[in-house]
């Protein structure tokens, strides 16, 4: 049994009555609720293009996932770009040379900035003492060869022991021993140059008593001169990967009209704490000038070798990307897949913000400056365009 609520009549100021307006009926609204139910899920269900009202509704919406890149067209390069290195002359070399046994250096014929052929005498001491000593190792040994001799002789007609046979044979061993390290101290009485070399110090005075280890001259290998440049970070790594990209020539203030062609040879991979530099060796091809000495100022200049290759192009130095693979790369633009692919190139010298590049590029394509890190190869993207 269903109870019906009871309202009390509503009575308006005077005392008059007013009958009480009923809510409407659920069922009434039951079909309108059932509508909009109805208009959501054909909604849900509708493709985008009917949503937007616009054709190109749905290729913006695949759009929306591709990342936004920063963009840069490649230009037209100058061919005669070169840097300019302030380098240092330094022989391949430098070695001191030392006595190594005690005495009083009788020769000393050397003097500084002479040029000394391999074998040339340096410095001998006085060798009486030496001599004596090797000749009375001599004598030894010869008795011992004499005493070995005669035991064997005594042993084959038994009037010796094995005993006596096996002393003989040890102490011409020791005989032996002995000779040869007096020999080789002789030997170190005299110093001669270990090779083609220039005399930079003479430590030592003639006459004066030695120790081992004790410095007498100071030698240059001059065989091959080297020159030390210290790069910036960027110009060391075009340096020590691209070296065969680059043409380095020097000139030198104290041989004027010489002009020597480089060949890299060392890479110190520590930078300067202070310069964050990296000190860089070239090799003089060829003969160097005489007038050349260790220490003297050398110009160097490092010119992109252009060979058969294309005309080179100059992009930021931003767009390059080092970090996974051997060679330096670039990510290309194609606008008509709106797609982004790496390509290898061969860099040349960076400047103002921009480097140029040798071999791999065209001028008028465009590269991604801003936001590679982020692609794989042949990812859609959308270019940020001003």
């Amino acid at each position: 049994m269903r109870i019906k609520p009871i309202t009390p009549p509503l009575r308006l100021q005077g005392g008059a009555a007013m009958k009480p307006v009923s809510p409407p009926s659920l069922t009434r609204l039951a079909p309108v609720r059932l509508a909009l139910i109805r208009l959501a899920l054909v909604l849900a269900a509708a493709p985008p293009a009917l949503i937007a009202g616009a054709p190109g509704a749905q290729a913006q919406s695949a759009a929306t996932g591709a990342p936004v890149v920063e963009l840069a067209r490649a230009a037209p390069a100058a061919t005669g770009q070169q840097r300019v290195f302030v380098g240092r002359a330094k022989p391949l070399r430098v070695v001191d040379l030392a006595f190594q046994v005690s005495g009083q250096i009788l020769e000393l014929p050397v003097f500084e900035g002479q040029r000394l052929a391999r074998g040339a005498l340096i410095a001998r001491l006085d060798t009486v003492d030496f001599e004596l000593a090797a000749e009375r190792a001599q004598v030894t040994r010869d008795l011992a060869r004499l005493e070995r001799t005669r035991s064997f002789e005594l042993a084959d007609r038994g009037a010796a022991t094995q005993a006596r046979l096996d002393t003989a044979q040890t102490e011409l061993a020791q005989a032996e021993i002995v000779l040869r390290e007096a020999q080789r101290r002789l030997t170190q009485a005299t110093i001669t140059a270990p090779f083609d070399a220039l005399v930079s110090r003479v430590i030592a005075d003639r006459y004066a008593n030695t120790t081992p280890a004790q410095p007498v001259v100071r030698l240059q290998d001059v065989s091959e001169m080297r020159i030390a440049v210290s790069l910036p970070e960027e110009i060391a790594a075009l340096a020590r990967t691209g070296a065969g990209n680059f043409s380095f020539t020097a000139t030198f203030p104290a041989a004027p009209g010489h002009e020597a062609a480089l060949i890299l040879r060392e890479f110190v991979t520590e930078a300067d704490p202070v310069a964050q530099t990296y000190e860089v060796e070239f090799a003089i091809e060829g003969d160097a000038d005489p007038r050349l000495l260790p220490g003297m100022t050398a110009k160097v200049t490092g010119v992109p070798v252009m060979g058969a290759r294309q005309a080179p192009v100059s992009i930021p130095v931003e767009a390059i990307d080092t970090t996974g693979a051997a060679q330096p790369q670039v990510w290309v633009f194609d606008p008509a897949s709106q797609t982004a692919s790496p390509r290898a190139v061969a860099l040349g010298l960076p400047r103002d913000g921009a480097i140029v590049v040798l071999d791999g590029l065209s001028p008028g394509e465009e590269v991604v400056t801003g936001g590679w890190w982020r692609l794989t190869d042949g990812a859609q993207v959308r270019p940020s365009r001003p």
